[in-house]
């Protein structure tokens, strides 16, 4: 995961679900097989996905190198067909979940304490 610092031209992605929470964890679990095809596209660095206590939001955090390199992997072809995509549509749709996907740029960052296993 590339460290996240101001003034980069990395593109960073910030992906909040609101839906209520006996459907978080399907989303989740479908958000998840989306994450893990990621890195078959060409310039993502990385990402991760979050819910939160109440089982209320999730919320996706994605780093590419460009964002032309995210819109081509957002625009190709091959998210028109997997389940999840689907799954998560038909929730969006229904208004059994809301979607809120925005690019963003690094004002200001922090490092703090780092865990180590040793």
């Amino acid at each position: 995961m590339p460290r996240i610092v101001e003034d980069c031209d990395v593109c960073t992605v910030i992906v909040t679900v609101d839906a209520a929470p006996e459907l978080m964890s399907t989303l989740a679990a479908h958000a998840s097989l989306g994450i893990e095809r990621f890195p078959e596209f060409p310039g993502f660095l990385g990402g991760a996905l979050h819910i939160s206590s109440d089982q209320g939001r999730l919320v996706q955090y994605l780093q590419w190198a460009s964002e032309s390199e995210y819109l081509a992997c957002l625009n190709d072809p091959i998210w028109d067909e997997p389940p999840s995509t689907q799954f998560f549509l038909k929730a969006v749709h229904s208004g059994g979940a809301s979607l809120d996907a925005r690019i963003f740029r690094v004002v200001t960052s922090s490092e703090g304490y780092t865990h180590s296993d040793s």
